[in-house]
């Protein structure tokens, strides 16, 4: 439906008859004060922000979430939190100029400084900082949706405006697929569009949930998260489609779909994957016309699949003895495939482990030998799992985001070796066949980032930001990251900035306008006025360069006009409703991904050396590396319950993403104290293990490894597999005491038990999940967790 001038209004009176009913049913007693409803939008869903005497206490859904979940109510919570940044602070001793003094970053008291004090200590620094030693660690958008004050973007921006500065490459959600698949299929695929639902409700006979929780993890978005899927998924459990889980957890997708379950050893499944190829092979079921058609290298990959290059068949019963799935399974599984249109679901998870550039390039070999990539309800995706995967998407123009221009320092790091980088400047390491060299970071900026909260071996990152000269944050709240800090700039909530944006990830069918809920907490500033006032003290050109002369609500109009909503809907008329509906066009219903290039291969090639998927690359061969091959291989993890270190720490520890947050975002909310158990993470562990070590439900226990130690509360469950546990990932960091070296972590932070050792020279990824752990009842005394505790502070 074409979006007119007279929908539009339609929509707007019903939306004020909303908000008439919504004011009286507020407050039946009556009230003098004026009650505003504003709209808003975050990565948790659109709603109108209820706010009596500028205070929000309420927020209502809007119309396009579907689901409205408990996190959005949670923000309340954050934004009033005893958590929050309100003024300008300075570490003590680095205020009084003893620099020297950086091994006091996170053990030392705050002091209290006028905005300008604090501006000019960070300008200063910067101008007599050469750029190529400035590193920007604002890793990331997850902080806020919005198209114009995005922290990540702006701090790019900032820096480009000034020369630029050592920036991140990579990433850490998709750190080893990213960097290979382009190479393999031509795309990152992990952001791509997916098959519609209804493709797959109408044509799939089985979907396999390689490690996919799908209804888990679509409860929030990258842009805004809509939560359309819940109503598919209803659809998914009423059809008659087999669903098949390889993970060594229960999900929450695999219990509601009553899916067969593969509880696989974790970090093995390259193993399976390679098992079945060789029994399609060798019986003769696979695809062959498909694999000559459409992939490239399949001769060059047989020999290392029939064991004549290594001598190691990999078949199903040499499988067997790695994966922990019986050899009758495994081929089993894949005559089933085979038989029936087939979905393969691949996750993210599996590629964050040692070796993880295997995982989807095993996914994608195994789905061309099954032959049906291409055709409705089948093939691979990477991305159903996430941002309202398998939604049909709009078509029209949606809010395009800042540029962050070009920087004129072309040095970087890749994602996951920040601590690395920090600790041994002039280090070379390998990265996609070329080597990079990491530059001095004398100054480490992050905006919008809690680098404590995603990084591994937190121990070892914490050591590594005490080499800096200087460490400035923009951050809204105490998070473990901010008082590290040398400097922290209050940021606002996104409550207390004006901002525009997008909505789904997917569908992309709204824009959204992000109206200011309330004034800023004490003396907080968004991160836009915050970098524009750093431009100015560092000259008019870094000025110019940054703001382009436009003011925040100027870009927020300019971006505006950008969209096809704004040649229907006035910028006012926008702003006043909260939002912007696209129809979906029918056709939309109908996409499946890879279709085009099964129709016609050379017309549609792929983007890859061949135009064809590629089973063997020769260019990845000829970088000669020891962990990385010119096609799937299987390598054994460094730690994993098949490797000798399993009899010191012998549970597999896996780290999957919130239930109750947005990783870090939360932890500081009443959400939290309602989902933890005894005050801490909770971590999942199989009755069998419990018994073993000497836990019970509800047990306070330490978790250990040689990298560091932590404390969870313990919930005892068939949801997983014995030997493996699970700590979810986002909790904040909380050291029992800062000023003892490797202390115990008193909230349960997973990344202070996992590693930070790449996921192979190739993509130099993180690979958390490739991490041991031994388990045992806490025997010493609990002190109190109160997340919401700052640092100490003097007042001036």
């Amino acid at each position: 439906m074409k979006i007119t001038r007279r929908s539009f209004l339609k929509g707007s009176t019903a939306a004020a008859g909303v908000v008439g009913a919504s004011a009286l049913n507020a407050n039946p007693l009556g009230s003098l004060d004026i009650e505003k409803k504003i709209p808003h939008a975050t990565h948790f869903g659109a709603f109108y922000a209820k706010v009596r005497d500028g205070k929000v206490y309420d927020l209502i859904p809007q119309e396009s979430d579907k689901a409205p979940t408990v996190l959005t109510k949670g923000l309340i919570d954050r934004v009033y939190s005893q958590s929050r940044v309100k003024f300008p602070m300075v570490r003590k001793s680095f205020l009084e100029g003893k620099a020297n003094n950086k091994e006091l970053r996170g053990k030392e008291e705050f002091v209290r400084v006028s905005w300008d004090k604090a501006l000019d200590i960070v300008a200063k620094k910067l101008k007599d900082t050469p750029n190529q030693n400035i590193f920007n660690a604002s890793y990331g958008g997850w902080g806020h949706p919005g198209r114009v004050a995005r922290s990540n973007v702006l701090t790019g921006r900032f820096f480009n405006s000034i020369g630029g500065a050592v920036r991140t490459q990579g990433e850490y959600s998709n750190g080893a697929a990213g960097q290979v698949n382009p190479y393999i299929v031509g795309d990152m695929e992990v952001y791509s569009l997916q098959t519609a639902h209804e493709q797959f409700i109408e044509h799939s006979e089985v979907i396999v949930l390689w490690g996919a929780d799908w209804l888990k993890n679509n409860k929030i978005d990258f842009a805004v998260a809509n939560r359309k899927n819940d109503e598919y998924y209803k659809q998914y459990k009423k059809s008659n489609i087999k669903f098949i889980s390889i993970d060594p957890i229960s999900t929450t997708t695999s219990k509601f779909f009553g899916a067969e379950e593969i509880k696989i050893r974790p970090n093995t499944d390259i193993a399976l994957m390679l098992a079945m190829m060789n029994h399609l092979y060798k019986t003769g079921k696979y695809d062959a016309d498909f694999v000559k058609k459409y992939t490239d290298g399949f001769d060059k990959f047989l020999p290392y699949l029939l064991g004549s290059k290594d001598g190691i068949a990999k078949t199903p019963e040499w499988a067997a003895k790695i994966t922990e799935v019986p050899a009758s399974k495994i081929k089993e599984l894949a005559e089933l495939f085979v038989s029936k249109r087939t979905f393969i679901s691949g996750n993210w998870a599996m590629q964050r482990a040692h070796h993880g550039e295997q995982a989807d390039w095993g996914i994608i070999t195994l789905a061309s030998m099954i032959g049906q990539i291409g055709l409705p309800g089948a093939g691979f995706g990477f991305s159903m799992h996430y941002a309202g995967g398998g939604q049909a998407r709009s078509g029209k123009k949606i809010v395009p985001g800042m540029s962050q221009g070009k920087s004129k320092v072309k040095d970087y790091v890749p994602a996951s070796r920040i601590s690395d980088m920090l600790m041994n400047p002039g280090k070379k390491i390998e990265y996609k066949g070329n080597p990079v060299t990491y530059q001095k970071a004398e100054v480490m900026y992050i905006c919008g980032s809690n680098v404590v909260g995603h990084h591994p071996n937190t121990n070892e990152l914490i050591k590594a930001m005490r080499e800096p000269e200087m460490v400035v944050v923009n951050e809204p709240w105490w998070t473990s990251t901010a008082k590290m800090a040398d400097v922290v700039f209050p940021s606002t909530s996104t409550f207390e900035r004006d901002d525009l944006t997008f909505g789904g990830s997917y569908s992309q069918d709204y824009v959204y306008a992000m109206k200011k809920v309330i004034e800023p907490v004490g003396e907080s500033r968004n991160d836009f006025e915050i970098f524009e006032e750093l431009t100015k003290r560092i000259s008019k050109k870094a000025w110019k360069k940054f703001t382009k002369k436009r003011t925040q609500m100027d870009w927020i109009k300019y971006l505006y006009k950008k969209t096809d909503a704004s040649k229907t809907v006035s910028f006012e008329e926008f702003w006043e409703k909260g939002f912007v509906k696209y129809e979906i066009p029918a056709k939309a219903y109908k996409y499946v991904r890879h279709s085009s290039f099964r129709k016609d291969p050379v017309k549609n090639a792929l983007k890859t050396e061949s135009g064809k998927i590629q089973i063997y690359l020769d260019k990845f061969e000829k970088f000669g590396y020891n962990d990385f091959k010119g096609h799937v291989t299987w390598f054994e993890p460094a730690e994993y319950l098949g490797s000798k270190e399993a009899k010191t720490y012998p549970l597999h520890l896996v780290s999957p993403h919130p239930t109750y947050r947005i990783h870090s975002q939360l932890d500081n909310t009443w959400v939290q104290r309602v989902h933890k158990v005894n005050g801490r993470e909770p971590i999942r562990i199989n009755p069998a293990d419990a018994k073993k070590f000497g836990v019970n439900d509800g047990d306070v226990v330490e978790v250990y490894n040689t990298r560091g130690r932590l404390l969870a509360g313990a919930v005892v469950t068939n949801d997983i597999r014995a030997g493996v546990v699970a700590i979810e990932e986002g909790a904040w960091y909380r050291p029992v005491d800062a000023k003892e070296e490797n202390t115990l972590c008193n909230n349960g932070h997973v990344n202070v038990l996992t590693s930070s050792r790449p996921t192979s020279s190739m993509a130099q990824a993180t690979a958390v999940n490739t991490t041991l752990v031994a388990v045992k009842p806490y025997k010493g005394v609990l002190k109190g967790n109160n997340l919401a505790n700052p640092p100490k502070i003097k007042l001036i």
